[in-house]
């Protein structure tokens, strides 16, 4: 391809091969960590719950929980299972050490009364929703 010359084909061919290495490399954190859970947050009732994929190998005791703002933080650490002595392994994707997922609350929510629990292997926490975070009509005066 010439310089300055704009080749869609081979644009899309770049996008694909940086999507498809983004792929392969996980969800990256902005530590460059990958992600040891996911999280799906949803709200039900009064209240917006979070709820992560199954924590494996993570140390329950090493789990913290804190909100800054309207962001909650998720930190932990995950321990290897025990290998046997000489295993060499061929391919390795899961990661093991002290992890840290941050993410933005989008509904105003008391973190003072918050819960947190383990549940089939899953941390579920429980954000109580501040009367803020209700949709608020505001009456419209006509102008003269």
């Amino acid at each position: 391809m010439s310089e300055g010359k704009f080749d869609p084909v081979q644009e899309f061919i770049n996008l694909r091969d940086t999507v498809s290495k983004a792929i392969g490399q996980g969800i990256q954190g902005v530590s460059g960590a990958m992600y040891p859970i996911l999280i799906d947050i949803y709200e039900i009732n009064e209240s917006v719950q979070i709820i992560t994929s199954p924590l494996d190998n993570v140390v329950k005791e090493s789990i913290e929980v804190s909100m800054e703002g309207d962001v909650l933080t998720i930190k932990g650490e995950t321990q290897e299972d025990d290998a046997e002595d000489g295993l060499a392994y061929l391919h390795r994707e899961r990661r093991f050490g002290v992890f840290s997922r941050s993410v933005r609350i989008p509904r105003a929510v008391n973190a003072g009364d918050a819960q947190a629990r383990f549940k089939d292997g899953k941390l579920i926490i429980s954000l109580p929703k501040t009367k803020d975070s209700r949709p608020q009509v505001i009456d419209v005066e006509p102008t003269e």
